[in-house]
């Protein structure tokens, strides 16, 4: 996590050394491991862990460079680096070899990268980049190495800082040499504390996802352990007995913050302050080990040996608990389980500490390699030394890792259409033993649907609710298709648009994630989505296509007899009718389409688990869709003629009433219930049959254009 809470192994404490705060170290990883194995919360000890790490940083080197002695910044970064790097490094190479033999293939790239973003101190960028919601705590479908983020912020304020600290004796020798050093670099980071404060609070309102994993919104925590540092031996002087109260008012906060403050919802802005002023107060307690100073119990012996684990501690738990999850298939460990976890958490570190780290730091010792009797500064070399070993033995099994999914990637492309037919497989087609299931599964982020261009011109929708709109074809005439609704409708848009345009028609389709069209039953973002019915609603009905396709009816899991989602139930979107009443009016011809059957899993996932048998994924359509399709009872009860019309592809998806996982050696589905586009486009021909029965197109007209 951080030098705040890296192990301490010196035979003897150093001079200055405070039992307390080694107790402190342990107390804040102790309650983010409990808070994110029990109660899937933040703590606010992250934040404890940066401030703390900037205190002990800042009080080392103010005391150099206030007596006047000169300041390695190079040797200061190999100092650091050479004792975070050891630990880190073997939990990152842990970590991916253990998620590449038991966790699904779909996440192998995005591992990968955050391997090596781990092990060069950057993963906080890399989870800002790809929109990682730290707070959406479905921790068992995390990243194992999401934790990260934490450490790489602080190597690169370790990297800053020293730089900052030198800047500022420089500026204290040649202008305010008069003054003390400790107020010249105070004011210094005082400043940084208010403007990195109030950026902090800025982008946590605008982007809390950037603001959580940002730097700067990070570096007042650090300012604030610096100031710490700086004025302590002047706060120091303040009565014991007020220094007293506020060590107990202190450690009561930081336990309770995670329970009592909307860490979720307002982190790290302004409430942030609240457990670091916490660890502020109890850092200006009285220091003397006695049952009336809050030092009496951090003081204790097993926790200050925590605190000599508590770095391997923090970057040891998160991995376990991902991996225990996954593997239980659970959403959250049990009493039991989470005591487990905490013990093997203590456990590894100790090991990782004994064994790893305290051996290379051994290697540091200039007598330990001969040679570097040899050259000018032996310390440094020997650092810089530990530093490379460790990175390139730990970038070793990653880039293995890495070069095994791009042969796969290689292999996938070199084979013929022959060996991945997909819809097209016919009756005797013989699938080839050696031949990769496509699309791979790391690659299915590349799957979803967005055929043609963005909508411009009389297309283009003034309505901001309606935020995605594509079109093909003619953009000159009147669109012969609408594709309307969520994803479900979009993850059959290539087969479609493909049916209109190869009749020279012209297509649109404006769609909203997690939004069917009709429903009332709205998810998480209901405010959008009703926003965008409403605007979807007028948009279509001043186009009046020829036609309209929105997916009529709608799969959810459906509990069953224990209370588990283990069964679909499909029903009408249930503000159906009162949806395409105004398109019906206009003209339109609304092409009622049913619900993709929906599973309870990712489909993927199981093939991958199943590999020598895809078909244990299947399922019979009795378990996935209703035993009449929806649509057909609501037309009956319905006059609206040739006006509305059903569609369904349920035989392509369940052939023989078999929901399928994999057909023709193709991924039926990129998740639960989203068809993946290379299955999809080899249905082409299949969909424009089936879609031409349903409504008649192509039209008369087309033929005079």
């Amino acid at each position: 996590m951080s030098q705040a809470i890296t192990s301490t192994q010196n035979t003897a404490p150093a001079a200055g050394f405070r039992a307390d705060l080694q107790g402190l170290r342990a107390l804040a990883v102790l309650l983010v491991m409990c808070y994110h194995i029990w109660f899937s919360r933040v703590s606010g000890g992250v934040d404890i862990f940066l401030m703390l790490s900037a205190f002990f940083l800042t009080g080392s080197l103010t005391r150099k460079l206030g007596s006047g002695q000169k300041v390695s910044v190079l040797g200061n970064w190999l100092h650091r680096f050479s004792r975070l790097l050891p630990q880190a490094a073997l939990i990152i190479v842990a970590t991916a070899v253990t998620a590449w033999l038991v966790l699904p293939a779909t996440g192998w790239l995005a591992l990968i990268n955050e391997a090596f973003a781990s092990l060069f101190f950057k993963q906080n960028w890399a989870l800002a980049e790809t929109n990682v919601d730290y707070y959406a705590f479905n921790t068992s479908a995390s990243s194992p190495l999401q934790h990260f983020w934490s450490l790489s912020v602080q190597g690169q304020i370790f990297i800053l800082w020293p730089v900052l600290l030198v800047v500022c004796a420089f500026i204290w020798r040649r202008f305010f040499s008069r003054y003390r050093f400790e107020l010249i670099a105070f004011i210094m980071f005082a400043a940084v504390f208010a403007g990195s404060l109030g950026y902090s609070i800025y982008l946590t309102a605008a982007d809390q996802r950037l603001a959580y994993f940002h730097t700067g919104t990070r570096m007042w925590e650090f300012a604030l352990g610096s100031m710490l540092a700086l004025a302590l031996p002047l706060l120091s002087r303040l009565p014991a007995w007020l220094r007293r109260i506020g060590g107990w008012t202190g450690l009561l906060v930081i336990v309770s913050c995670g329970a009592l403050l909307d860490v979720e919802g307002q982190f790290p802005g302004y409430l942030a302050l609240v457990p670091t002023l916490g660890a502020a107060l109890l850092i200006m307690a009285p220091e003397p080990r006695s049952w009336k100073n809050p030092a009496g119990i951090l003081s204790l012996a097993p926790l200050t040996k925590l605190g000599g684990l508590s770095y391997g501690m923090y970057l040891w738990h998160w991995p376990l608990l991902v991996f225990y999850l996954q593997l239980a298939g659970v959403d959250q460990a049990s009493p039991l389980a989470g005591t487990v976890l905490i013990f093997g958490s203590i456990g590894l570190s100790w090991l990782s500490t004994r064994w790893v780290e305290k051996p290379l730091l051994r290697l540091e010792r200039p007598h330990r390699l001969p040679i570097l009797a040899m050259v000018r500064r032996p310390q440094l070399v020997s650092q810089a030394f530990v530093i490379t070993l460790v990175a390139m033995v730990a970038a070793a099994p990653i880039g293995v890792w890495d070069s095994n999914v791009q042969q796969r990637k290689v292999q996938a492309a070199s084979q013929s259409p022959e060996e991945n037919p997909g819809a097209q497989a016919t009756a005797d087609w013989d699938p080839s033993p050696a031949a990769l299931t496509l699309p791979l599964r790391t690659d299915l982020d590349t799957e979803w649907q967005t055929p043609g261009d963005h909508c411009t011109g009389k297309y283009s929708p003034q309505d901001p609710a309606i935020m995605f709109c594509n079109q093909g074809g003619d953009p000159n005439v009147a669109p012969d298709l609408v594709l309307l609704g969520d994803s479900h409708i979009q993850h059959w848009s290539d087969a479609a648009a493909a049916t209109v345009e190869a009749s020279g028609g012209s297509w649109v389709m404006i769609y909203h994630p997690g939004c069917r069209y009709g429903s009332s039953t709205m998810p998480w973002d209901a405010q959008e989505c009703a926003a965008f019915q409403e605007a979807a609603q007028d948009y279509v009905t001043k186009l009046a296509p020829s036609m309209v396709l929105t997916v009529a009816t709608q799969t959810v899991g459906a509990p069953d007899e224990f209370g588990n989602s283990a069964a679909s139930q499909e029903t009408m979107v249930d503000g159906y009718a009162d949806a395409i009443d105004p398109f019906v009016e206009a003209g339109s011809q609304v092409i009622a389409m049913r619900d993709t059957p929906r599973f309870e899993s990712s489909i993927p996932d199981c093939v991958g688990r199943h590999r020598s048998d895809d078909t244990a994924c299947d399922a019979p359509v009795a378990d996935k869709l209703a035993a009449v399709n929806p649509v057909d009872t609501f037309l009956a009860s319905h006059d609206y003629g040739s006006s509305v019309r059903p569609f369904e592809m349920t035989s392509l998806l369940c052939p023989e009433g078999i929901c399928k996982a994999v057909i023709g050696n193709v991924l039926v589905y990129i998740d639960d219930s989203h068809l993946s586009k290379t299955f999809v486009n080899s249905a082409a021909t299949r969909f424009a049959s089936a879609f031409s029965a349903a409504s008649g197109w192509p039209r008369e007209e087309m033929t005079s254009r």
